[in-house]
């Protein structure tokens, strides 16, 4: 089998991701140094890109349906994903998410399997993304390698702002109810203290109330800055409740 080419590899993270920059494409599959190589590989495969803020030469996401119908004829069973504009103001919650994906990715501390992002989570089948509709689609689905072979699931959410209380109450029980949600694998990644504390707050409310089993069975609350922290080669000083969903994959995987 031929191997697939490096711009097509390019054109996957970025069709996976729905919109990057392009030192997300060159963090994730290189390093800083090849800034230049991937701004050219985007322009010779027609990536679209518009300004954003300050961001050297933009933001970057497919337009043309073909780009993505060469994804599905390279990689078995990647879904047709089908081609839509960029919501400009979830712009930054995407390119958080591109950073979380790479440092997962680059941890020295677990090792990663696989990655479903949102985009790719959405055109799926109602039955292969496991009943997610619409409405409660996670930011990520993705797997950890254990020492034996097996694979762990975990669920990811982002918060980069806090949402409706009643609307987390939902979703806190959809996850709940599900067979495969289990040991605290619902990480939510949190922009902030106050979020990460509003968030526990409505679990133990939830707990309280009998809504569900109890604190601390399916969820994890964690800042973003601690989570950075955490997987950096520096690891600076980190609260023990950072700490938590490392130190509970520690205990089952093993490490890159």
């Amino acid at each position: 089998m031929r191997a697939i080419p490096q711009k097509i590899h390019i054109l996957k993270f970025i069709g996976e991701q729905g919109i990057v920059t392009i030192q997300d494409v060159s963090r994730h599959l290189y390093n800083e140094d090849k800034y230049s190589y991937v701004r050219v590989t985007m322009y010779e495969l027609g990536i679209a890109h518009l300004k954003f803020r300050d961001i050297p030469n933009g933001v970057w996401f497919i337009d043309n349906q073909d780009l993505y119908d060469r994804l599905k004829d390279c990689f078995k069973g990647f879904p047709r994903i089908i081609v839509k504009p960029p919501i400009l103001n979830h712009l930054l919650h995407y390119l958080e998410l591109n950073r979380i994906r790479t440092t997962f990715t680059k941890s020295n501390l677990i090792s990663l399997d696989e990655w479903w992002s949102e985009n790719y989570l959405r055109a799926l089948s109602l039955e292969e993304r496991g009943n997610f509709d619409h409405s409660v689609i996670p930011d990520a689905i993705f797997w950890l390698k254990g020492r034996d072979g097996s694979r762990q699931k975990y669920f990811l959410e982002y918060e980069r702002t806090l949402k409706n209380p009643q609307r987390y109450e939902l979703i806190f029980n959809f996850y709940a109810k599900r067979h495969d949600v289990k040991d605290r694998n619902v990480i939510y990644i949190c922009a902030t203290q106050r979020i990460k504390r509003e968030l526990q707050k409505i679990e133990e409310r939830l707990a309280k109330h009998g809504k569900i089993p109890g604190v601390g069975l399916y969820f994890q609350f964690i800042t973003l800055d601690g989570f950075y922290r955490e997987h950096s080669t520096t690891n600076n000083t980190i609260t023990q409740g950072d700490k938590n969903y490392v130190q509970q994959a520690q205990k089952d995987y093993a490490f890159v």
